[in-house]
């Protein structure tokens, strides 16, 4: 079914060259063609029939295209985009949808394609109110031809490429007497409908016994045609120890690029089985296998459809889970990295001598002579760096200030008598302010001097 996009952008397409149509009256000109890629294709091989419909004045509707059947093949619709196309004939533009289907034909010999009956709404010329009309195809016929002599017809399988893989649900270094192996064989076609896929012949076992299980058909869309996939599910039942080989499985097919036979195939496998004493675990393992495979048969499954979510496959939607992902993964890191980037920051600035400068400030401001003392060592641990040494005296001479010399030792002499009367001079952070500054710009002037010595 097509898309609502596709829908609405055909008709936009139309209605937009609606002024290079000639306003003539009475009703439009409609017809329809049909049309194959090739004139001869093989037994399985894709024949791509495109549908085309025309008017001579604009579409004010979608196409509705009706599904016919092909004696002796199977035929599907081909999904696509951008059907929309005009064509020139004389000096008139002539608007065109087209649908493409594929057919697959499975008889030898001459087939025939049916008319196709295509409903259109189109408006008479001069007009704007679209009128439902019905036009059809001509019969078309085309070639089938037989397989090459080498090939069996049973096993005829044509494809533009072939891949085959299997899967199986545990190791083989741990198997004993008893054990169930799963395996799961993937025969991928391309230009083949998963129906047209033979299944693949399983050489018995020596060593046991294999339980069948009902193939899985999945079929793929690309942009020409497309791709099948038959997935066997077997099921191992080990009954018996010692050293044996699981054979190889081959499969022929004939590639429709080269017009040449092959052979894709899955190595034979060596294992060794250890002994199980326990004879009546492995009959109930029989047993299991045995009725599990009978309800399965008795069921009829569909094929299965191949995976859609919002008009993606799973492919599709997958690629877009995982950019959405990376997308939530790539913000998250850099909120993170933001964090940290400002988190480092604001620790550096907790710990710079500025902050502590500030807070020996507001303790002057608050008059909590403990708590000036206290943030004035602070402050001082991180000022002093290498240039001064860890006595906060050394500061105080460092400055060259004989009064706040003399403020400091009475100070000093009163906190270490205990006593809870001393004031603190009102003037001693602007003493501890001017000396700061006077012994930074002397570390400056004797840096100076340092590097014009080395650099002079």
């Amino acid at each position: 079914m097509k898309s609502a996009f596709n829908n609405i952008w055909c008709l936009i397409l139309f209605l937009g060259i609606t002024p290079n149509i000639a306003s003539q009256q009475g009703p439009a000109k409609v017809w329809a063609t049909a049309n194959f890629n090739k004139k001869e294709v093989m037994v399985g091989e894709p024949l791509v029939v495109t549908i085309t419909v025309y008017t001579s004045t604009w579409f004010t509707k979608p196409p509705i295209f009706e599904e016919i059947q092909v004696k002796g093949a199977l035929m599907t619709r081909l999904e696509q985009r951008n059907s929309a196309r005009s064509v020139t004939i004389g000096r008139k533009i002539y608007p065109a949808i087209e649908q493409k289907f594929v057919v697959y034909p499975n008889a030898i010999g001459k087939n025939t394609l049916p008319p196709f009956k295509i409903t259109i709404s189109s408006p008479r010329e001069g007009d704007y109110k679209g009128q439902e009309r019905v036009v059809y195809t001509k019969e078309r016929s085309f070639e089938v031809l037989p397989p090459p002599e080498e090939a069996e017809q049973s096993k005829w399988l044509a494809a533009y490429k072939v891949s085959l893989t299997e899967v199986w649900n545990r190791a083989f270094d741990s198997i004993k007497v008893g054990d169930i192996l799963e395996r799961r064989i993937i025969i991928k076609a391309s230009g083949a409908l998963a129906a047209a896929i033979p299944p693949v012949d399983i050489s018995t076992i020596d060593f046991g016994t294999i339980y069948p299980k009902p193939p899985s058909l999945i079929n793929y869309q690309n942009r020409a045609s497309f791709t099948g996939t038959r997935t066997e599910i077997l099921s191992y039942l080990v009954e018996k120890d010692g050293s044996f080989k699981i054979p190889e499985v081959s499969i022929p097919w004939y590639n429709l690029n080269t017009k040449q036979m092959e052979y894709e195939t899955i190595d034979s496998i060596d294992i060794n089985i250890a002994p199980n004493k326990d004879m009546a675990f492995i009959l109930t393992r029989q047993k299991e296998l045995q009725e599990a495979l009978a309800l399965e048969q008795q069921e009829v499954l569909p094929e299965e459809e191949g995976f859609q979510l919002f008009g993606l496959n799973w492919w599709q939607l997958t690629l877009v889970v995982l950019s959405i992902l990376a997308l939530i993964k790539l913000l998250f890191e850099g909120f993170k990295r933001l964090k940290l980037i400002n988190d480092t920051k604001r620790e550096k600035k907790l710990n710079s001598e500025e902050h502590y400068l500030d807070l020996l400030r507001n303790s002057f401001h608050n008059g909590e002579r403990q708590e000036v003392i206290k943030n004035l060592f602070f402050w001082y641990d991180r000022f002093r760096e290498n240039r001064l040494g860890p006595e906060f005296g050394d500061f105080v001479k460092a400055s060259h200030n004989q009064k706040f010399e003399e403020e400091i030792e009475d100070l000093s002499e009163e906190t270490y008598k205990g006593s809870d009367e001393a004031k603190l001079p009102s003037d001693l952070y602007a003493s501890i302010k001017k000396g700061r500054e006077s012994i930074t710009k002397e570390a400056s002037i004797r840096k100076k001097k340092e590097w014009y010595k080395i650099n002079p």
